[in-house]
């Protein structure tokens, strides 16, 4: 099934006559997936004229690769979609995108409720959609999405520094179990040598790891006792 794009980016962002849209909201992508296309027409003019990119898909197979392919920022889905649903949709974009969406049904049956939920779907809107409505729900949408990837910046960021930190650690315990050294001692010949390569500390800390890993992997080979027979040397003597 086909997907429309309609509008485009432009490097200057322009408000809609009597918008009340930011500059930062204009630019945002959104793809509308409905098998509806009443609804997706309906929905993608306003959002439209209010300065959003909009893409536009009928089918979940169709909505996941726009997703994969374009990055929208906002993907609005409907439950039920041929192919993909709405919930297989979700938790497929889960699964391999940062892209947020927001749930449309005709139900609001609790049970797919919590299923969107759990899914992934920053809040769900039951049909028959008031645009009027919907525009604040896509704002709070954005807004909420750009918290949650910048809190996963941010974990990220931590946990890279703890993983050099890691590296750093193994590495002097390294040096001071090979050298009988003391902690602050085996820290120091590592900045030592990393100013000597004129490398990063956490490259050199985790050079030293991978080659230490490799000798161990090595000296395994040669781990067998004076009473174990060799599997090779049993077949040469077969």
């Amino acid at each position: 099934m086909p997907i429309r794009q309609l509008g485009q980016r432009t490097s200057e962002s322009h408000a809609p006559p009597g918008g009340e849209s930011t500059a930062a909201e204009v630019r945002k992508r959104l793809l509308l997936a409905d098998d509806d296309r009443l609804i997706v027409a309906t929905l993608g003019q306003r959002l439209r004229a209010e300065g959003y990119e909009v893409l536009e898909a009928f089918d979940g197979a169709s909505a996941l690769a726009a997703c994969t392919a374009a990055r929208p920022d906002l993907a609005i889905v409907d439950h039920s979609m041929p192919g993909l649903n709405g919930v297989e949709l979700a938790r497929a974009l889960a699964s391999s995108t940062d892209v947020a969406v927001i749930f449309l049904s005709a139900y609001s049956d609790e049970e797919i409720v919590n299923d969107a939920i759990v899914a992934g779907a920053l809040t769900y809107v039951v049909k028959p959609i008031d645009t009027d409505r919907l525009l604040p729900i896509v704002r709070t949408a954005l807004q909420r999405s750009r918290e949650v990837k910048a809190l996963r910046f941010q974990n990220d960021k931590l946990r890279a520094a703890l993983q050099k930190d890691h590296n750093v650690s193994v590495a002097a315990g390294l040096l001071m179990a090979k050298f009988n050294l003391g902690q602050q001692e085996a820290f120091e010949r590592l900045r030592r040598h990393a100013r000597s390569l004129r490398a990063k500390l956490d490259d050199v800390a985790a050079e030293l790891i991978r080659v230490n890993e490799e000798a161990g992997k090595i000296l395994q080979e040669y781990a067998v006792s004076p009473g174990q027979a060799d599997p090779d040397d049993t077949d040469e003597r077969a």
